[in-house]
């Protein structure tokens, strides 16, 4: 039994170091800023199309710049989406290990707790009483 506990310990914190690292923040914020420099320069090669009588030469590399930032924020994106995914199933074994070590309560003990406990910790108030304030 205690190598068995060694190796679940183990296992949680070499779990729990890859938790920590969080890539799918920074894929969703990359897909968004790419995502609205999309917006904007499309919208800059839409007006030039509507003003101008012959598109101006510098029009087709905008339009090709446009054409990458949309590509590069659905890749993105979809990468962000994976990593996630990834996060929260590395996360919800950490939590069935921290249970299974004892660390932390299993959720239908939590949910319990939360249930007779107005605060988390707190001993439960007996039912009918008023509190008593000291004025």
């Amino acid at each position: 039994m205690p190598h068995d506990r060694r190796a679940l310990e183990e296992e949680l914190e070499r779990l729990a170091r890859a938790a920590r690292v969080r890539r799918s923040v920074d894929g969703f914020t990359r897909a968004a800023v790419e995502g609205f420099c999309w917006a904007v320069v499309a919208g800059i090669c839409g007006r030039l199309l509507w003003d101008s009588s012959q598109p101006p030469i510098f029009l087709w590399p905008m339009l090709l710049l446009d054409v990458l930032l949309l590509w590069d924020a659905v890749r993105g994106y979809r990468r962000a989406h994976a990593n996630l995914r990834r996060e929260l199933l590395l996360e919800a074994r950490v939590r069935e290990l921290r249970v299974e070590l004892g660390i932390d309560l299993p959720p239908q003990a939590r949910k319990l707790e939360s249930e007779t406990s107005p605060l988390p910790g707190a001993a439960p108030q007996p039912k009918g009483k008023a509190l008593e304030t000291g004025t």
